[in-house]
């Protein structure tokens, strides 16, 4: 009996000293591991042809809210913030994101994957292809 009880106490005691070493801010939370891709994601690069659109923009986030919706905020310089939501699917197999947004009245659908935390979106527009890149923040 006094062995298996020193046993357990030894068990403990090398638990409470090799729990403390893993990180809980890099394990995540359970939302993390269940649904990785649910995050908000900023634009780093947005050109439409040769131009820089992002210039003119003091934002540009996408926020996947929850499994279904999302977020377009954007707010352009000396201009109001905007928000529009919309709804996305996610394929957890290939990890294609995939959203109608509804933009000054046209509807775009888009699908991109998600890949390491960032994605690119790519559309023709007016003879011009519009490049957007967004990273998780």
């Amino acid at each position: 009996m006094k062995r298996k009880l020193s046993l357990l106490i030894l068990l403990c005691l090398l638990s409470l000293l090799i729990l403390p070493s893993c990180d809980a801010r890099e394990a995540g939370s359970i939302k993390t591991l269940t649904n990785p891709y649910i995050a908000q994601y900023e634009c780093t690069e947005a050109h439409l042809g040769d131009e820089n659109i992002l210039d003119k923009f003091d934002y540009i986030i996408i926020n996947l809210k929850d499994k279904k919706k999302l977020e377009l905020i954007y707010k352009p310089l000396n201009g109001d913030k905007r928000v529009i939501e919309s709804e996305y699917t996610f394929d957890n197999t290939t990890h294609e994101l995939t959203a109608e947004i509804g933009i000054l009245g046209y509807s775009v659908k888009q699908s991109t994957k998600i890949e390491h935390g960032k994605f690119t979106v790519c559309k023709q527009f007016g003879g011009k292809e519009l490049i957007m890149k967004f990273k998780a923040k």
